[in-house]
């Protein structure tokens, strides 16, 4: 029994392609992520993926960005901005809480500040589960503490969504509603087809809490990030200090390079099903466990440039190198909100009144035209308890 760790670029993107090399990244954290999309294989996982799939259209994120997002970010910072100062980790919870829970298919009926913050807690401690692999504390006490949450979660949240859905579902067969009166988010698609490809309710309650978490979670960190390296280079670089407050193609790929650094996962790993050569030349079989190192993937000078490892916007790639590297993965688990936290990499004459941007992109721009810079009395704080890159809290000043 041994692990293998593929850390070149061109090695690691094909690792990522062979089909008998089955996810193991979460496994320590299943009280929340067994049998979710991202932890499934083969078939199974591409009847999933289809079914999922069909929320994840170029006129969803459309509707997102130009009908969902505006509202949540005003509403989000009209909390923040009398006082003038913000964390950029609270933001992040709180904008991507109404983005994420309308996506995922949670209700929210009472519309209290009261409810959002008790639906923030939850998330934010479910979250643990997709990095309990790198969890450096007592993981069982860990677990014992995710199964309460989730089941807190179920209670509250998931079980009057689901029922109201089900109602929705039982109306548009009976024929008292259309087609477009349903919610078009994960959870009822799940319910709506739950009887075709054998979805139990544990399941789907795992699901709909996966993609909750997924689109909060790893998005905060990303904006963080991107926030992090946008201030920074904006100090340091006169000529583009003013360009990040008016170019929002710009600050695009301020954002897709900051992906490509901090990518929200720094490893996918793998267990083979089957004895086979990876591309890498090295040999592994069912015992073993295949490391695929995106972190230093996505900083290998060959591809990226003698300057691969630094932060630079203006960074020149070839038309078919994607600007976030291996950060979304590739191949059957590339992650399908990837347009949707990333958007279109813009071509040469790209519109900036109908390119879509993402929704990190969006919160950065928000953020920046309230004219964020970091709150000198308070320096920003790194996460201690996983071996990963993560902010703990980032204190800003805005206005």
């Amino acid at each position: 029994m041994s692990t293998i760790t593929v850390k070149g670029y061109k090695d690691a993107n094909q690792t990522l392609c062979i089909g008998d090399l089955k996810q193991s990244l979460y496994d320590e954290g299943r009280v929340v992520m067994d049998r979710v999309l991202v932890t499934l294989h083969g078939e199974e996982h591409r009847a999933r993926r289809l079914l999922e799939m069909r929320i994840f259209r170029k006129d969803f994120f459309n509707y997102y960005e130009k009908q969902v997002l505006p509202a949540v970010v005003e509403k989000t910072l009209a909390k923040l901005l009398p006082a003038g100062r913000a964390d950029l980790m609270d933001f992040g919870r709180r904008a991507m809480l109404d983005l994420t829970a309308d996506f995922a298919g949670i209700d929210r009926p009472l519309g209290t500040e009261d409810e959002r913050n008790t639906l923030v807690g939850l998330i934010h401690r479910l979250a643990t589960a997709a990095t309990l692999g790198q969890y450096t504390g007592d993981r069982e006490v860990l677990r014992a503490e995710l199964r309460e949450t989730l089941r807190q979660f179920d209670e509250q949240f998931f079980t009057p969504s689901a029922q109201r859905r089900q109602q929705l579902l039982a109306a548009l067969k009976a024929g008292a509603i259309g087609e477009a009166d349903l919610p078009r988010d994960i959870l009822t698609i799940l319910l709506r087809n739950e009887d075709s490809i054998e979805l139990p309710r544990d399941m789907i309650l795992r699901e709909t809490a996966f993609y909750y978490l997924a689109g909060a979670h790893t998005s905060v960190h990303s904006l963080t990030h991107a926030m992090h390296e946008i201030l920074q280079w904006a100090a340091s670089h006169p000529a583009d200090a003013e360009r990040v407050y008016k170019d929002p193609l710009f600050v695009q790929r301020c954002v897709h390079e900051s992906l490509r650094l901090h990518p929200s996962s720094p490893i996918a790993q793998r267990k083979p099903l089957c004895p086979m050569h990876l591309p890498s030349g090295d040999s592994v079989g069912p015992e073993d466990t295949v490391v695929v190192d995106l972190f230093s993937a996505n900083r290998q000078v060959g591809t990226f440039g003698e300057d691969a490892a630094e932060f630079n916007p203006h960074r020149q790639l070839p038309g078919n190198q994607p600007p976030y590297g291996l950060t979304f993965g590739v191949g059957v688990h590339t992650c399908l909100g990837r347009n949707l936290a990333a958007g279109d990499v813009a071509k040469a004459g790209a519109d900036p009144a109908t390119h879509q941007y993402g929704t990190v992109t969006l919160l950065a721009i928000a953020l920046l035209a309230h004219r964020v810079r970091p709150d000198p009395a308070n320096p920003p704080l790194r996460e201690v308890h996983v071996a990963r890159e993560a902010w703990a809290s980032y204190p800003v000043l805005l206005g």
